[in-house]
């Protein structure tokens, strides 16, 4: 068995030092090509203290370090370096990234020790914005809603697609795009019948903004998918999860971004005056040369500060009018 106290925790890693001796378990590993570093290896790894460090070699060292460290694997490194960690789509939140040279000596480890160290996310916090989008997670839900696989054109290339959401144990929801491969592992279920009750794992997950709302989709090939797996480390989940009466909260479709160039009216929350109170009025200047015609046969004009729109059934809707033309929403411009 080994012993612990020969190795160092992940934490204690520094630059400018390559004489350390760490034990870690790989949780996922992957190819990867970028302008910048060209093609490299990577890996997420973690030690037996639960600490996380992402790590990097070249291509041609990929082999070597497969043989001993596949993944799921325990196994010994010493003489490694680690520099800053940064950029976008960071697989853990240490601020040091391991550099896995040709000096480095592997050797495989007796250690037994099946965690795979799961970091799950509160659906709460991605969807209030406490997760930053930097940081890849993981997240564990029921699938609802799945969608077809479907093959759509990007960049010219065909891909394949599934959409779905993901539910936890207390029915908040989460939109959901899984692209490539990933969709492919969704297609049996999507065919053989979408009743199904769907556990589904998504570990180093990327948050995304689309189309005003938040959705969980896969880092390229940096995310690992698991679907119905017996995982030790979250089987209370699961039992919660693949409860029948798991209720779903309803989700409110985005109504578009409000900033300070754009502003989205919402008819419904309008306030409803009569003609007769807006004649009255005597804060009210009628500038007849400004007037907008609606669809739906409703008369837009503009009064000093504010904007009214007549309709047919002769009630006017009164909002504040934007300083500048360019603050309304074009929506309401079209005929």
């Amino acid at each position: 068995m080994s012993n612990l106290t020969t190795f160092v925790p992940l934490t204690k890693l520094r630059p400018f030092k390559d004489n350390w001796r760490i034990q870690v378990k790989c949780l996922h590993s992957w190819k990867q090509n970028t302008p910048f570093a060209g093609d490299t290896f990577e890996m997420v790894l973690a030690d037996q203290w639960g600490n996380k460090i992402h790590a990097t070699s070249k291509r041609s060292l990929m082999q070597r370090i497969q043989r001993v460290l596949p993944i799921d694997s325990w196994g010994v490194i010493e003489h490694v370096t680690v520099t800053p960690a940064g950029g976008q789509y960071r697989t853990t939140n240490y601020k040091y990234k391991m550099v896995i040279a040709e000096d480095a000596v592997l050797s495989r480890s007796d250690l037994v020790d099946d965690r795979v160290f799961i970091s799950l996310a509160n659906y709460e916090e991605i969807e209030n914005g406490t997760k930053k989008q930097a940081f890849l997670i993981d997240v564990i839900g029921r699938i609802h809603d799945l969608g077809d696989v479907q093959t759509v054109q990007v960049s010219g290339e065909d891909r394949k697609r599934v959409l779905f959401r993901l539910v936890d144990a207390e029915g908040n929801n989460l939109a959901c795009c899984l692209w490539g491969t990933y969709a492919e592992q969704l297609e049996p279920f999507s065919l053989n019948g979408k009743d199904q009750t769907i556990i589904c794992l998504i570990r180093f997950a990327k948050i995304k903004e689309f189309r005003g709302e938040l959705q969980i989709t896969n880092a390229f090939d940096a995310t690992r998918l698991f679907l119905n797996a017996m995982i030790p480390e979250v089987s209370n989940i699961t039992q919660r999860l693949s409860n029948d009466d798991l209720s779903v909260a309803l989700v409110p479709k985005p109504s578009g971004k409000k900033d300070g160039k754009r502003i989205l009216y919402n008819w419904n929350d309008a306030e409803i005056k009569t003609i007769a109170e807006v004649a009255e009025a005597n804060q009210f200047r009628f500038n007849p040369h400004i007037f907008l015609l609606y669809i739906r046969l409703k008369i837009q004009i503009y009064y000093q500060n504010l904007f009214l729109v007549w309709s047919a059934s002769l009630s006017v809707l009164v909002f504040p009018y934007p300083q500048t033309m360019s603050q309304m929403d074009p929506t309401l411009l079209l005929f």
